[in-house]
């Protein structure tokens, strides 16, 4: 290896076992017909080491560097690595807020649905309660019309000319009042 080599120097010391050379012009004079493809009027010279980028232009986390660049590169793995951890702690208190946020919701849809219950039992009640009234009032209503039946007919009990009496003017309820107020007049 030459010392006159630029920055590409850090590069060596992976591909060690490569044949480089300082001039270019010795390199194209060197490469023989193996080593040159030609595709029409164009030659092309055909690599014969790894180039040291991957695809997508940067170089492999594997590759060896040395001096500045090897030091430049693991301040920025350990300034990533923090920011990593500081991301991991900041995603695991979002996730905690989250998950006691979550459980509060669902205690409070429990007592939501129970206060909803409780207002269908308090609406059945006083419906029950609604409606037991109105037949309790309809059977008090009934009961006091007996009464007044019981009442109108207990007159007559004793009279037995009623019973004579064709069927027609004892339906005729109004014939009946009117005699009965006019014999009592």
């Amino acid at each position: 290896m030459t010392s006159n080599m630029s920055a590409s120097s850090s590069y060596e010391t992976q591909y060690s076992n490569a044949s480089t050379q300082s001039n270019d012009s010795e390199a194209s004079s060197s490469l023989s017909s193996s080593t040159m493809a030609q595709y029409e009027s164009i030659q092309v010279s055909l690599c014969r080491e790894q180039a040291p980028t991957i695809a997508t232009g940067r170089r492999s986390k594997h590759f060896i560097l040395v001096g500045d660049e090897a030091a430049t590169r693991e301040k920025r793995r350990a300034r990533n690595r923090e920011t990593a951890r500081k991301l991991k702690v900041k995603q695991q208190f979002i996730e905690e807020e989250l998950l006691l946020k979550h459980q509060k919701l669902q205690s409070e849809y429990v007592n939501l649905q129970n206060y909803v219950k409780h207002l269908q039992q308090k609406k059945q009640n006083l419906q029950q309660e609604i409606d037991n009234s109105f037949i309790n009032s309809l059977q008090e209503l009934l009961s006091n019309d007996n009464e007044d039946l019981n009442l109108f007919f207990e007159q007559y009990v004793d009279d037995l000319n009623l019973f004579k009496e064709p069927i027609e003017n004892i339906l005729d309820w109004n014939l009946i009042i009117d005699a009965d107020s006019m014999i009592g007049n």
